[in-house]
């Protein structure tokens, strides 16, 4: 019964982990782009260099999503707590 209860647990926290990590990486996409869009309408002339920016910013906060991808992949098949 002790081993159910660590995979029930596990499954929990890992759709928490992506829950709240995909929850924090739209917000922080969203923001970032809204304020992209409201540097280029600006300074149109800076785009190029806006753009670049943005996209390295938006690869870095899109792998936050993927390590939590990864902590829930590991909680789930891989599970270091079960015996």
């Amino acid at each position: 019964m002790d081993n159910v209860m660590v995979q029930v647990v596990s499954v929990v926290s890992a759709a928490f982990c992506l829950g709240i990590a995909g929850f924090a990486a739209a917000l922080g996409q969203g923001k970032a782009t809204a304020a992209a869009l409201d540097a280029v309408s600006r300074q149109p002339e800076a785009k190029g260099t806006i753009t670049q920016i943005l996209i390295v910013g938006l690869a870095i906060i899109e792998s936050i999503a993927l390590y939590a991808l990864l902590i829930a992949i590991v909680l789930i098949f891989v599970n270091p707590f079960v015996k």
